[in-house]
């Protein structure tokens, strides 16, 4: 059945599918696929050419735009079902905004080189700001999905407390912290796990290298500010609630293995997959804990 809701739900799968393709592009080296055109594939619209690493880049490319045409078909569908007037109309409008600053940020990352064996500053900033919209962009997606699923309006006040708002910020730092780490790893890998331990603290490694430390103590500062907020679950608590102790030790835990098997690339995939799954699953504890 067409519908927003079911729209909705087709698009944050399709979304979840181009952030992990987004980040086979970079673990294969497949950034400057196309060249520096954008949005054509190296002067074409459809490329002709054998070179796996224009295939993947093209891929990426074809499938955000379909995901584009799509978000823009659940603000139409939103706006027929409920009303311009109506919340869910404007949560996804806010999917389609955020939708149009991520291909903004990957015109910037093409255009301005800042892919492949880039590896300065501009590139780790973007990357950054990247990953940020990137969850800024799952979140208009698990709005729409909870104003379509409830009748509920948001207390802000439960809503925007100091613990929810710590939480979503360190989260923030956590994820950035966590896209410039995996960019250093990708572009200066190690070649053992003690090796990299003391590049970590060696002033003379590039600035990705030395700044990896931060990822993992903030995100055990997360961690336990996440397991201190899921360990209060009663009769009214959400399913949501409920998955989230078991998601964030799952994660906690994959990092470590993630860590001392140097990052492989089917593990960065998962470590990713997994970071996404736990930011959903605390939104989405948050907005019905938050519920009038």
């Amino acid at each position: 059945m067409m519908n927003t809701k079911n729209i909705n739900r087709f698009n944050f799968l399709l979304a979840t599918f181009i952030i992990l393709w987004g980040a086979w592009v970079r673990l294969s080296g497949s950034g400057a696929g196309c060249g520096e055109h954008w949005p054509l594939c190296n002067g074409e619209v459809i490329p002709m050419t054998d070179s796996y690493k224009t295939i993947i880049e093209f891929v990426h490319r074809l499938t955000s735009g379909i995901y584009g045409l799509t978000v823009l078909g659940g603000v139409i569908y939103a706006a027929k079902e409920f009303g311009k007037k109506h919340r869910v109309f404007y949560s996804s409008l806010l999917v389609l905004i955020f939708t149009i600053i991520e291909a903004l940020i990957g015109a910037v990352l093409v255009k301005k080189g800042l892919v492949d064996k880039n590896a300065s500053h501009l590139r780790a900033i973007v990357i950054a700001m990247h990953l940020a919209n990137t969850l800024l962009l799952i979140s208009t997606h698990l709005l729409v999905e909870y104003f379509t699923t409830t009748n509920f309006k948001i207390n802000f006040k439960k809503l925007l407390t100091v613990k929810n708002l710590s939480i979503l910020f360190l989260f923030m730092i956590v994820a950035c912290s966590g896209a410039v780490t995996a960019l250093g790893n990708t572009l200066f890998p190690d070649t053992s796990l003690i090796e990299g331990m003391g590049r970590d603290f060696d002033i003379s490694s590039p600035f990705l290298i030395q700044l990896r430390i931060y990822h993992p103590i903030a995100a055990i500062a997360l961690g336990l500010l996440i397991i201190s907020k899921s360990l209060k679950v009663d009769k009214s608590s959400s399913t949501y609630h409920r998955l989230l102790l078991p998601t964030i030790v799952i994660a906690l835990c994959f990092g470590v293995v993630n860590w001392l098997m140097m990052s492989p690339t089917w593990g960065a995939l998962i470590h990713l997959l997994l970071a996404d799954a736990l930011w959903s699953i605390l939104l989405m504890t948050i907005l019905y804990d938050s519920k009038k």
